[in-house]
């Protein structure tokens, strides 16, 4: 199948097209980006919530709904993402498209005046913001979060921007009202990159017409590229410990990948590594850590592609700390000296491969993957993926895994 995007841009919006007849529901997915920033972080992370609420010609959210019924029971949904050093105002809609192969006018009425004429009203303001310090209480109180972010911090540095919350913070949320929301709406819709996808049985040139002809006329701004994050690169080797009430101790590790990003050519090789490690139900934390130990009731590793860090999580019994962050080491350096048997290479290649041609039957799994591509300066394909990883020996897993040297290590337990 082909999953390579179409891609046109019109000032500030790019519009990313994929047709294909497999898909029974046509989505289109709006991605407005905006440089992390603690000033406006908060108010952003408001604004995709406060579009639900209405607009100047769909007064309240029961409007906009009914609306969406009468086309099929359309699905529209909104949340704050973190990618990078950017912070990602999400919108979709999911419909039934009925053979048209075009956008249904309908449709693109309810998008745009959601996306352009939002209702910013202080009813709706002041509704909105009760319920985000819930979702950042949400946010200070995961336990999982909290550690990850922690390691981060000792690793990465006070002050730097991938330490921000993608849903802002408690202080600043009274400091927004509906002047400053509507003020930062505006900015956000004439100056933020904004890229939309269209997935699904879609005439593509037609849809790039109905696009750039009728939604967004006198709205654009200026065209100008995202420039991909820095990767951060660190050879410190730090451990911090902090008490919590829990029977049980959250364990994680963070490690700069020094230097190799989703746009670096040896990118394949790191995705590999990490599934070897810690990615995947037969991987070595899993059978080795959790398994064969019986040391950790979850463990796992994460690999951050666009700022170029890895992640190992995992779910212990505070006496067994000693114990797992050495076999953690252990196995790193095992992989490090090529230790990896034709078994588990195979099982390895075999599943990461599946977990790609799986990806391309979901919209939303091809738009995330491609919008990754854009914020780090090179798109990939998942079929490009599988042929990298089809070339790969152990050898190359091995040169990539030789870059993890510096990490900082965070304990959040009994202490």
């Amino acid at each position: 199948m082909r999953n390579d995007f179409v891609t046109r841009e019109h000032g500030n919006f790019s519009f990313h097209l994929l047709s294909s007849e497999k898909y029974v529901q046509t989505t289109i997915a709006v991605r407005m980006y905006l440089d992390l920033d603690e000033k406006v972080t908060t108010g952003a992370a408001l604004l995709p919530y406060i579009l639900l609420h209405g607009s100047e010609r769909f007064r309240n959210n029961f409007i906009i709904q009914s609306k969406l019924d009468e086309e099929y029971g359309a699905k529209l949904g909104v949340f704050i993402d973190k990618k990078g050093d950017k912070q990602v105002l999400c919108l979709s809609l999911k419909f039934y498209n009925q053979k048209h192969k075009k956008i249904k006018p309908e449709i693109l009425t309810i998008l745009h005046d959601l996306l352009t004429q939002p209702l910013i009203t202080k009813k709706s303001v002041e509704l909105e913001k009760k319920l985000h310090s819930r979702r950042i209480q949400n946010e200070i109180f995961n336990a999982y979060n909290h550690s990850y972010k922690k390691s981060l911090l000792y690793l990465h540095g006070n002050g730097q921007k991938l330490y921000i919350d993608k849903v802002g913070s408690i202080e600043d949320i009274e400091t927004w009202n509906e002047s400053k929301l509507r003020n930062l709406h505006q900015k956000i819709l004439h100056e933020a990159p904004i890229h939309l996808y269209v997935i699904g049985d879609i005439d593509e040139e037609e849809v790039f017409e109905q696009l750039s002809r009728c939604l967004w006329r006198g709205t654009v701004g200026s065209h100008h590229s995202m420039i991909p994050p820095k990767p951060v690169k660190s050879l410190i080797k730090t451990y911090h410990c902090e008490k919590f009430q829990s029977e049980h101790a959250i364990i994680t590790a963070c490690s700069s990948t020094g230097g190799i990003t989703l746009k670096s050519e040896k990118y394949p090789a790191l995705v590999v590594f990490n599934r070897l490690l810690g990615g995947l139900p037969h991987s070595r934390l899993f059978m080795n850590v959790r398994n064969q130990l019986q040391a950790a009731y979850s463990i796992t590793s994460i690999l951050d592609a666009i700022n170029g860090l890895l992640f190992i999580q995992t779910v212990i019994d505070p006496a067994s700390e000693e114990l797992v962050l050495r076999r953690i080491f252990k196995e790193v350096k095992s992989i490090k000296e090529g230790d990896c048997s034709q078994k588990e290479w195979r099982a390895t290649i075999k599943t990461l491969k599946n977990s790609y041609k799986l990806s391309q039957d979901s919209p939303i799994s091809l738009i995330d993957f491609h919008q990754n591509g854009i914020i780090s300066g090179k798109v990939r394909t998942m079929t490009e993926m599988i042929d990298c990883i089809d070339r790969l020996e152990v050898q190359d897993i091995q040169e990539a895994a030789q870059v993890f040297q510096g990490y900082s290590i965070y304990t959040l337990g009994e202490g």
